[in-house]
């Protein structure tokens, strides 16, 4: 194997890794989850209709037009994981989930009742999980194979820049041979099992300025300005082990850490109409434009083999007994822009008496439309700089190709036991934003590939929340609690095999013709206690 030679096109963009692809992008933009005020999350968020709750500034703007008092609420818990796999995974951590205050101004107009203000602070998701997915029947095939595949396709049609594969051939996974003058990638090992394992923590931060006002005690209007911070980390760890025609065990492992920061912006607008003078009972609209996000990722990675070569003696060194760290060589850094779909939510509540509310929600997006691009500079004629934005269109197709709308019902009662005691109950249903046949194919056209550093991918399930809560009010402060309960799965798939049922791989490889690999399933459950303290004045 004279790799120095075969391999110089693949070595010239070994830097890069870490594509932010359909997945990573869905994650990013993913709202299935209630996080807020103890009492917000109590109620399953389904104060759309109800209002006077700061949280609600996330879901219907027009809901701080109802506080007739001032209020300052601070909310921090924890979270927690019941799997785990090893006694010293951290799968349970504080959280701090919102912080803010509206300040009501009764306005002396026979129409206009209350004009007010409002600042939150609010984390919208918390990205903090640990799983695993080990898969003990490959059916003989192998990640490598996709490698091999794709090495193939790149090295035919363009230089061979998708970084992964190029390092990955530099450290031995897969070999070459030349047919016919041309250059042919394949896999000499077939695989019988796999271990991976994911860690990601931070969040997504919600910075909401709110202006809404109060009409007759019967229209409600609300404008919120947003901007969201976005702070994610994630080490994966996947390692592969594969029987050589001699017997021996090649098995590779591939560590990856990556960063991904930036900032988006958006805008709600939203109503609440009391239709009837005289009834509790209202109506909420809210729409909300995309966010616009400005992301950037920095990643570094490790693969671990038995083989390396040695530059002093030129010879492939093999240990039998070790691995050989393959490093990369520099922080991999990506700059592009996502941008996330429209949300639209129609909400109804009511109350009976000072005893008892009620509130449900139904909120609609179209995650097909994630968009992906690039922000270049250019230069005009006249010398003059301006940007530009560049579409991933390959990227943004797979995209239509994988995610669908998402569906989310939220549904949430309030029982007032004493004039100082409340009583809370919540239920969120929200649709899998996966469809049935989505993959994340390799198998595209788009520069985020330029940096990706895995195969694998996992479609997520339906989500179920179930929310309670109580609330204790001693004059002009008060103090809630809530307990919250996430449900989710998800199928994780260490790669794509849908190259086994066409093209030259079935030729190569007739016995593993149509061969799958069956997903694993990954618990993705946790728990989470929320406490808010507040003065209303």
């Amino acid at each position: 194997m004279k790799r120095l030679l075969l391999t110089f096109p693949l070595m010239l963009a070994s830097a890069g890794i870490m594509a932010q692809t359909v997945y990573t992008n869905a994650e990013l933009s993913s709202t299935s989850d209630i996080i807020g005020t103890a009492r917000y999350v109590g109620m399953g968020g389904a104060l759309g209709a109800l209002g006077a709750d700061i949280s609600a500034i996330s879901s219907n703007p027009a809901a701080i037009g109802m506080y007739r008092r001032s209020d300052v609420a601070l909310t921090a818990g924890g979270m927690w994981q019941k799997d785990r796999r090893y006694q010293e995974d951290k799968t349970g951590r504080g959280t701090f989930d919102q912080m803010g205050f509206v300040a009501a101004f009764r306005i002396d107009n026979p129409k206009v009742n209350f004009v007010n203000f409002a600042f939150n602070y609010q984390k919208t998701f918390n990205f903090g999980s640990a799983y695993y997915a080990d898969n003990g029947n490959l059916g003989g095939l192998s990640q490598a194979d996709q490698f091999a595949l794709i090495a193939n396709e790149c090295y035919n049609e363009k230089t061979f820049d998708y970084p992964l594969y190029g390092a990955a051939y530099n450290a031995y996974l897969y070999d070459c041979r030349y047919e016919n003058n041309v250059k042919k990638y394949y896999n000499l090992y077939s695989a019988q099992q796999n271990r991976f394992s994911n860690y990601t923590s931070g969040s997504i931060q919600a910075y909401d300025i709110n202006f809404s006002t109060n009409i007759s005690d019967r229209y409600y209007v609300g404008l919120t300005i947003g901007a969201n911070n976005v702070d994610y980390d994630r080490f994966t760890s996947y390692t592969e082990e594969r029987n050589g025609s001699d017997g021996s065990i090649q098995d590779y492992t591939i560590d990856a850490v990556q960063r991904i920061s930036g900032f988006g912006i958006n805008v709600k607008a939203g109503t609440i109409i009391r239709p009837i003078e005289d009834n509790p009972f209202r109506v909420g609209l809210t729409v909300e434009t995309p966010t616009w996000y400005s992301l950037k990722s920095d990643a570094v990675w490790d693969i671990w083999s038995k083989y390396y070569y040695d530059s002093e003696t030129k010879q492939d060194v093999y240990l039998p007994d070790d691995y050989y760290k393959h490093p990369s060589e520099d922080d991999n850094y990506l700059e592009y822009n996502l941008r996330t779909p429209w949300r639209a939510r129609v909400s109804m509540g009511s109350t009976v008496d000072r005893y008892f509310a009620w509130g449900v929600e139904y909120e609609y997006a179209n995650y097909g439309k994630n968009h992906m691009s690039y922000s270049d500079y250019e230069y005009d004629s006249w010398g003059g700089g301006y940007h530009r934005r560049t579409s991933d269109k390959a990227m943004n197709d797979l995209n239509k190709k994988t995610l669908r709308g998402q569906h989310t019902v939220k549904m949430g009662f309030e029982f007032n036991a004493t004039d100082n005691l409340a009583l809370r109950l919540g239920y969120n249903y929200v649709s899998s934003m996966f469809k049935d046949d989505a993959r994340l194919t390799q198998h595209i056209d788009s520069y985020a590939m330029d940096y990706v550093s895995g195969t694998g991918y996992m479609n997520l399930s339906d989500v179920n929340l179930i929310t309670c809560g109580l609330g204790y009010r001693f004059k002009k402060v008060y103090f809630d609690l809530a307990y919250r309960f996430r449900q989710q799965s998800g199928k994780y798939y260490a790669f794509d095999d849908s190259f086994t049922s066409e093209g030259q791989f079935v030729l190569d490889n007739p016995n593993l013709a149509y061969a799958t690999i069956n997903p694993v399933d990954v618990n993705l459950n946790r728990h989470s206690i929320t406490c808010t303290l507040g003065v209303k004045f």
